[in-house]
């Protein structure tokens, strides 16, 4: 059973087949980068913008839990979080009078949700004589903060000055509600105690 030589015409059916199967490929790759083009790119630049910032949470009972103040605050688009110039992170004891720590910054971002901050750059953290507390001043970089825990760390270099010590580590944790830091790693120092 053998076939004959195929018709021209079948040859016409086949190349008109392949010519539509090409044209339906190409237009489905033309609407695929129309597409792609036409959906416009997110933003970068800030959906806000304060100058000379300054944000207070208090607790339950109305008093200070503390204070945050920035010359500028960019609110980023998205879930991107807000970035904040030099910023200056007050913490209070539970009177909201006194002024127990305060935290200075290069530079400052706080996540979305507001559960999580970090400071960047040269971080300065203080508790001055005033607060009831022994002094110290804490230098290091790049520290996150979880505020509601009122907790710190960082895993660079730091420094603890007190009146009469000096230590020297890299890695500190700061439980700024309990008087406890934690030194966590190459630990230095020395202290004098004052003369009676």
């Amino acid at each position: 059973m053998s076939r004959g030589p195929v018709p021209v015409r079948g040859w016409f059916y086949l190349a008109g087949l392949l010519l539509l199967a090409g044209l339906s490929y190409g237009a489905l790759r033309w609407v695929e980068n129309a597409m792609r083009a036409a959906a416009p790119a997110e933003s970068q630049a800030p959906v806000l913008t304060v100058e000379r910032f300054r944000a207070v949470r208090m607790n339950l009972a109305g008093l200070r839990e503390y204070v945050l103040e920035a010359p500028r605050l960019n609110q980023l688009p998205g879930q991107r979080g807000t970035q904040i110039e030099r910023p200056v992170l007050d913490w209070y004891q539970p009177d909201g009078e006194t002024r127990e720590w305060r935290l200075r910054a290069d530079q400052g971002w706080i996540a979305a949700d507001q559960k999580t901050m970090r400071l960047e750059g040269a971080v300065v953290m203080t508790r001055a004589a005033d607060s009831g507390k022994a002094p110290v001043e804490v230098t290091t970089r790049d520290v996150l903060i979880r505020p509601a825990d009122r907790y710190a760390e960082t895993v660079a270099p730091a420094r603890a000055v007190t009146p009469g010590g000096e230590l020297r580590a890299v890695g500190v944790r700061a439980y700024l509600d309990r008087e406890r830091l934690e030194l966590l790693s190459e630990v230095r120092g020395y202290y004098a105690p004052p003369n009676r």
